[in-house]
Parts: C-alpha cells; sequence; structure tokens
C-alpha cells in the first residue's frame, strides 16, 4: 500500500513537472525567440553602421580626391588659356615679322634694282676709263682754254671720283646691310616658328592631361554616387533594422509587463472604491454597456461603472477618498487633467487583473508603489471628459475591460 501510494507520489510529480515544464517553456519560449530575434538585428545593425562607417570614410577620401582633381583641372585650364593667350600673341608677332620680312625683300628687292643700275653705270665708266685709259682726265685737265676752266674742270673731276668712290662703297655698305638685315629676321622668324612649335606642343599636351584629369574626375564622381548610394541602402536598412528593433523591444517590453501583470493571484474579492457610497444600484449613475454619451451624444460602449450620490452630477461625492479595490502595484499615473479619463491611476493586482480609476481630482499614489486593498490612492473629481463629480471605475482582466459589478465585494 506505502509502494503504490510513493508511486502515485511520484507519478503526480512527474506529470506536474511535465506540465508546468511545457507551460513555463511555451512562455520563455517566445521570449527567447525574441531576444535571439533581438541579439541578431543588434549584430546586423552593428555590421551595417561598421560598413556604414567605411563607406563614409571612402567617401570623404573620393571627395577629397574629387577636390583636387578639379584643382588639377582648373590649374590645367588656367595653364592652357595662358598657352592660347601666347600662342596668339606669338602668331601676331609671327605674323607681324613675316609682314616685315616682306617688306624688308620689297625693300631689297628695289635696292638692288638700284645696285644694278649703279652697278652697271659703275661698270660702264671703269670699261670707258679703260679704254681711254687714265690720260683721259688729263686730257679733260689740259683741253682747258684757260686756267679757271682748268680749276673748274680739276674740281669736276675730283668730284666725278670722289662720287665714284662713294658709289662703290655704298653699294658695298647697302649690299652688306641688307644681307645682315635679311638673315636676322630669318633668324628672328626661325625663333619664333620654333617657340610656336614648342607652344604647339606644350598646348596639345595640356590638353591631354585635361582630357585625363576630366576622365578621372568623371570617374571619381562615379564612385562617389555609387558609395553615395549604398550609403542611402545602408542608412535604408539600418533604420529599418532599427525600427524592427523597436518593435522587438516594444512586444519584449509588453510580454515582460503581461507576465508581470499575470505574476501573482488574482483578487478573490474587491472592496468598494468610493467608502460610503456603495449602496449598489443607488450610487450607479452609468452602468458598463453601450450607452448614449453624454458629451459626444453618440452611442459608444461605457467600459466601467460611475459611481456617485443618488444623480449623476456626483452631488455630495466631490472630494471623497478613492481607495484600491484590492492590493497590487500602481502601474500608470496621469496625474494632469487632459483626455477622456482626466486625472486618473491604474492598479495590476495579480493573475491579469487591473483596476482603473478615473476623473479624480487628484491623486495620492506614484508609479511602482505598492497599495493595499483600502489605501487612499485619491479623491473624487471631475476631471477630463465629465458632466460632475464621480468616479468612473473598470475592472481589466488579461487587457479585457469587464463589468465591475460582476465581481464580489467585502
Amino acid at each position: 500500500m506505502r509502494g503504490g501510494k510513493w508511486y502515485k507520489s511520484l507519478v503526480f510529480g512527474l506529470v506536474m513537472v511535465f506540465v508546468l515544464g511545457t507551460v513555463f517553456s511555451a512562455h520563455a519560449d517566445p521570449m527567447d525567440g525574441y531576444f535571439d530575434d533581438l541579439d541578431d538585428i543588434k549584430d546586423r545593425i552593428g555590421e551595417m553602421k561598421e560598413d556604414r562607417n567605411k563607406n563614409k570614410s571612402e567617401l570623404e577620401k573620393l571627395r577629397d580626391q574629387l577636390e583636387d582633381i578639379n584643382l588639377e583641372v582648373y590649374h590645367a585650364e588656367k595653364e592652357l588659356a595662358k598657352l592660347e593667350e601666347n600662342i596668339t600673341h606669338l602668331e601676331d608677332e609671327i605674323a607681324m615679322q613675316e609682314k616685315l620680312i616682306a617688306e624688308f625683300e620689297t625693300s631689297i628687292a628695289e635696292t638692288e634694282e638700284r645696285l644694278v643700275i649703279q652697278t652697271e653705270y659703275l661698270e660702264q665708266r671703269l670699261c670707258a676709263m679703260y679704254k681711254n685709259g687714265t690720260v683721259s682726265y688729263l686730257e679733260v685737265l689740259f683741253s682747258a682754254s684757260s686756267f679757271s676752266d682748268f680749276l673748274s674742270r680739276f674740281g669736276f673731276l675730283r668730284m666725278l671720283i670722289e662720287s665714284d668712290t662713294e658709289l662703290v662703297a655704298e653699294i658695298e655698305e647697302t649690299k652688306a646691310s641688307l644681307e645682315a638685315d635679311k638673315a636676322l629676321l630669318d633668324e628672328e622668324l626661325n625663333k619664333q616658328v620654333q617657340r610656336h612649335e614648342e607652344l604647339d606642343a606644350a598646348r596639345a599636351t595640356v590638353k591631354e592631361d585635361k582630357v585625363a584629369l576630366k576622365r578621372k574626375a568623371a570617374r571619381c564622381t562615379e564612385l562617389e554616387s555609387a558609395v553615395e548610394a549604398e550609403l542611402k541602402r545602408l542608412n535604408k536598412g539600418i533604420n529599418s533594422l532599427e525600427e524592427d528593433m523597436k518593435q522587438v523591444e516594444k512586444e519584449i517590453k509588453r510580454l515582460l509587463e503581461l507576465e508581470r501583470v499575470q505574476a501573482g493571484n488574482p483578487p478573490s474579492f474587491f472592496t468598494w472604491p468610493v467608502p460610503g457610497f456603495d449602496r449598489v444600484p443607488y450610487n450607479i449613475t452609468s452602468e458598463f454597456g453601450w450607452r448614449l454619451h453624454p458629451i459626444k451624444k453618440v452611442w459608444k460602449l461605457h467600459t466601467g461603472i460611475d459611481i456617485a450620490k443618488y444623480n449623476r452630477h456626483g452631488q455630495g461625492i466631490k472630494g471623497k477618498p478613492i481607495v484600491a479595490a484590492a492590493s497590487g502595484t500602481v502601474d500608470l499615473v496621469r496625474s494632469y487633467d487632459g483626455g477622456g479619463y482626466g486625472i486618473y491611476v491604474l492598479i495590476s493586482h495579480g493573475g491579469g487583473f487591473q483596476t482603473l480609476y478615473a476623473h479624480m481630482r487628484y491623486t495620492t499614489v506614484k508609479v511602482g508603489q505598492v497599495v493595499q486593498m483600502g489605501d487612499k490612492i485619491g479623491v473624487v473629481g471631475t476631471t477630463g471628459s465629465s458632466t460632475g463629480n464621480h468616479l468612473h471605475f473598470e475592472v481589466r482582466v488579461m487587457a479585457e475591460k469587464k463589468d465591475p459589478l460582476k465581481f464580489e465585494y467585502k
């Protein structure tokens, strides 16, 4: 018999362990999954942020590089403009030089023509002198009719001889000068042409450099656009993951809150939230259920009961103490007037049970505070959407709003 009892106890214990383990594992698995998802999302966000930092660094390098290239292009364009200006100036100089050479060639041609005439004249005179002999001069002199005629003839001959000598010297000097000028102009022209060729070569080089730089800048811009697109993609992905993380954290918070609310045993009964005004139903001015809203004038579900003294205006109940209907922890305190509930308090009692107290004049508790059944938590008022002093009292089970009059009060 003892063995049978022991066996039954063992079986019962194993069954309970199995059942509790199943319950706890069923509850823990979703949480574990959410925490795993959260860790995974955080890891992915970390990786994407690391990639984003790398891309930002790469983008900064590309922008610096592009700035340097654009500066080089600017200098190349400036150098090219300077070369173009120099080439234009040099071409003007070459054109002027060619014009001068043309003028000199014309002058040389005219001078050479005069030289030919002068040379022919001189040659004729020399030839005549050679044929007649040097005595011609003496004949000219001695054939004078008088001494004055002799002097005249002598002066004329001297002038003639000097003229011939000067003519020869002038011819030689003119020839030498013309040849020197022509050689100088040719040399200068050659220099200008050589300089022009050098500038043309430099211009071609700068143009090639400019084209190469522009190609490099275009590639750099293309890479910059690609990196920016990748950054946008990463930012979008990070934002999406962060939003997912918020949702997961929100769900974890909700589950933890649900776990906290569900923790402990549910209350077996309540105490009336406004002591002295518990003559049910005489103090209930509005019950749980559908009704015509007193302010909005539309049909709407009334999610609790309104407690007042004999009438809906709450005459006589103003400023009366409101107490916790059961022991629990204060979850929420709205300490300022605003919204439909006005100033209100929400308390969790365990087992998924919560009670809400609305339209208070003021509260006397704070969030997280543990209260015992019957502890004062505030006073009756008419804050929020209210037509008079009263307490709007709600009972929630697993977040579902229930009729407060369906529960037991002591």
